[in-house]
């Protein structure tokens, strides 16, 4: 009589997705979302601000936006954009000097 086969365990990995959410290049932050709009695709940070608006292209995905993003920004030819007076610190309202006192 034959020996019976061992079977084999089937190992399933889990399917590998792209990132919905990335790294900010002027803040370090993990807030950059892609988002779609009427004209094409708006990469946008969370925290600092800085954003870029991209035509629609034929065949990319969100990182493909995302990557040309960050390319734009190290190039320089996009910005960060200006801090607001209210993040700056305030000066003493009184117009006497610490020193004086």
């Amino acid at each position: 009589m034959g020996k019976r086969r061992k079977r084999r365990k089937v190992l399933l990995r889990p399917k590998r997705t792209l990132p919905k959410i990335f790294t900010c290049p002027h803040c370090g932050a993990q807030l950059v979302s892609v988002k779609k709009t009427k004209n094409g695709y708006l990469v946008v940070c969370g925290n600092c601000g800085l954003s870029y608006e991209f035509e629609e292209r034929q065949g990319w995905m969100h990182v493909d936006y995302y990557n040309a993003f960050v390319d734009l920004y190290l190039e320089g030819k996009i910005s960060p954009p200006a801090q607001t007076p209210e993040s700056q610190p305030e000066e003493s309202e009184s117009g006497m000097d610490d020193e004086s006192l």
